[in-house]
């Protein structure tokens, strides 16, 4: 509250000029009351020496005379003094205190004392008769408080000349030419006093009046209006902030209507609640109209939001509500059934959050709600659907466990009774060709070569087929493989071969531990090693390479040769099973050793991928996350 009530409810149109009256009027009366009291001093000052120069001429004059003897002269000298301004009386007394001359007749003749007595005025000249009687100089004196100067002269042929001047007539002229000053000033002050208070209304209050309106007009709502005041004072300052000040209001008004306008046509409904007897609802959104239902009749208790609630789930969501208040969780989400106008039931997905006071108590509650029916149905639907879809799972299981066993069957059926008459082949071929080859010509010897490579191609193809099946179904365990020696197992295991085509092996392995099925990571790199020294042993001279690194996130091997290559069009074919892309004379092979590098490496939770240009030479890299 303000010290000065009164000062702060009038305008400052008027305040402020007053204040500048009252300022000057106070100036001119503290000038006027140190001038008046000055003037006393000068008017003193003044006359003492103006009376002192007038006391020294008569001094002089009469102390030229040969004494008093010549009172004729003498009485003129004195009467003289009336003339001169101010003067009331003029003494001239001898050593015996008789008064020989004076301005009044009836004064002459009598003595000092009994003159002074006459005029009650003089009193002050009578108590300081002494003074100025000692000595023979000239003296003039002022009684405190006294309109009076008194002079003394003394005459060198004998007396004294005791002068009374009064002050009132300088004092008055001064006084009245003081107060003619002041009015002047007063008057002059005044003009300009007017004159600022008009320069400071055209100037000043004008604008701030104007910017005064501006700001209760857009205190009403109407943020369209504008201050527009040109300067740089602190009026225009405070205008240009007020302008912006309604320009980002405006446009938070505009977004907040566009915000609105899309709540209003979205599916999405806002509700806010004061946390208060009855949960009254201070707003709603006007997509509430999707259930039927007009905001005012929630907005005036019409209807009360919590009678509309599912009956079976009233009670869990108001337990939930008050855990959430008392525990301080201020943003929560639940879901429940909704009665809509037309009685059927809408599942509404309630995303709530608390404000609270400073005391950390509840004080409004808000609400966005999104109808999930559709998405609740289609989840009966879906979890329907799943029951369908676990029997139709478990009776696969059960055929894929028969065929498991019909497979393990057929795998113990190829190892055995395939096999036997293979090796019975291979044994008969190998008694022709050693005990009847003398008995055969040529072709015939040739014909025993052909079935005896044909009987081991055949084995070497169920051995594939069998691992290709084995890899199907084995479990794989995943434990630590520490990289470089299980690469150095590989490499002995093609030793052989690597010398014998004296191919020019290059490791580039950084040190590393994986996280996967050893054999089955084996399996992996001794057929891609296998066919790496394979595919390069007609190259001068023949180069394979087996690296591997990390990076981000991924463990990546690598064999890579210089070998023949292939075109990167049959890259996804190469993989799979009996696929070739060179010819068995001149590379043997059953085509199965990619598919089961692809199938391993699948297994293992990794990827398989190869680059090549014909005649270039190919890489084939393994990945594996981290």
């Amino acid at each position: 509250m303000s010290r000065w009530p009164g000062l702060v409810s009038i305008p400052g149109r008027w305040l402020a000029p007053l204040l500048l009256a009252v300022f000057a009027l106070t100036a001119i009366t503290a000038g006027f009351a140190l001038q008046w009291r000055d003037v006393d001093r000068r008017v003193t000052e003044l006359e003492t020496r103006r009376l002192l120069e007038r006391l020294g001429v008569e001094q002089s004059r009469l102390s030229a005379q040969s004494g008093l003897a010549n009172a004729l002269l003498v009485r003129r000298l004195v009467g003289g003094l009336g003339v001169y301004s101010g003067m009331l009386n003029a003494y001239l007394v001898d050593d015996t205190g008789l008064v020989v001359a004076s301005l009044a007749r009836a004064d002459i003749g009598r003595g000092l004392g009994e003159v002074l007595d006459r005029h009650p005025e003089l009193a002050g000249l009578s108590e300081r008769n002494a003074l100025l009687l000692e000595g023979r100089s000239v003296k003039v004196i002022r009684p405190p408080g006294a309109p009076y100067l008194f002079g003394h002269a003394s005459i060198d042929t004998g007396g004294h000349l005791l002068t009374v001047a009064d002050l009132s007539l300088p004092l008055a002229q001064r006084h009245a030419g003081l107060r003619e000053q002041v009015m002047r000033e007063a008057l002059l002050l005044t003009l300009l006093v007017g004159l600022l208070a008009v320069l400071a209304h055209l100037i000043w209050f004008r604008r701030a009046e104007r910017l005064a309106r501006t700001l209760a007009t857009m205190g009403e709502g109407q943020l369209q209006v504008r201050a527009g005041l040109q300067g740089f004072d602190e009026l225009a300052l405070i205008g240009a902030q007020a302008d912006r000040m309604a320009e980002r209001l405006q446009a938070g008004q505009a977004q907040l209507r566009h915000i609105n306008a899309l709540v209003d046509r979205s599916p999405v409904v806002v509700i806010e609640w004061r946390n208060e007897t009855g949960r009254p609802m201070s707003y709603i959104s006007r997509s509430v109209a999707q259930w039927g239902y007009q905001p005012d009749q929630l907005l005036l208790m019409d209807l009360r939001y919590h009678d509309l609630v599912h009956p079976d789930d009233i009670e869990r969501i108001t337990a939930e509500s008050a855990a959430f208040h008392e525990r301080g969780f201020d943003e929560y989400r639940q879901e429940y059934r909704l009665r809509r106008a037309d009685g059927q039931w809408a599942w509404v997905d309630d995303r709530t959050s608390l404000t609270r006071d400073a005391e950390g108590k509840v004080s409004s509650i808000s609400g966005v709600l999104l109808d999930i029916t559709a998405l609740k149905q289609a989840q009966t639907r879906l979890e329907h659907h799943n029951a369908e879809l676990e029997l139709r799972v478990a009776e696969r299981t059960a055929q894929l466990s028969a065929a498991n066993e019909e497979l393990e069957a057929f795998s113990y059926t190829v190892s055995h009774d395939l096999k036997a008459p293979l090796r019975g082949i291979d044994g008969y071929s190998q008694l022709l060709e050693e005990e009847y080859a003398e008995r055969l010509d040529d072709e015939g010897r040739q014909f025993i070569g052909r079935i005896r490579r044909g009987v081991h191609q055949m084995g070497a193809l169920i051995s594939d087929l069998l691992d290709y099946s084995r890899m199907e179904r084995r479990t794989m365990e995943s434990q630590q493989v520490d990289l470089m020696p299980l690469i150095e197992l590989v490499i002995e295991g093609h030793g052989a071969d690597i010398r014998t085509a004296g191919t020019q092996l290059h490791l580039k392995v950084e040190p590393m531990v994986l996280q996967l099925d050893r054999e089955g990571l084996a399996l992996v790199l001794r057929n891609l090693v296998g066919n790496a020294v394979k595919f390069s042993k007609g190259r001068s001279p023949p180069v394979v390479e087996i690296g591997s690194r990390s990076e981000a996130g991924r463990r990546i091997l690598w064999v890579r040769d210089n070998g023949v290559g292939f075109d990167m069009k049959y890259h996804d074919r190469i993989f799979g099973i009996f696929q070739r892309l060179q010819r068995a004379e001149d590379y043997a092979g059953t085509g199965v050793g990619l598919a089961l590098v692809a199938k391993a490496v699948q297994r293992m939770g990794g990827r398989v991928r190869a680059e090549s240009q014909p005649g270039e030479g190919a890489t084939f890299f393994l990945e594996f996350p981290e």
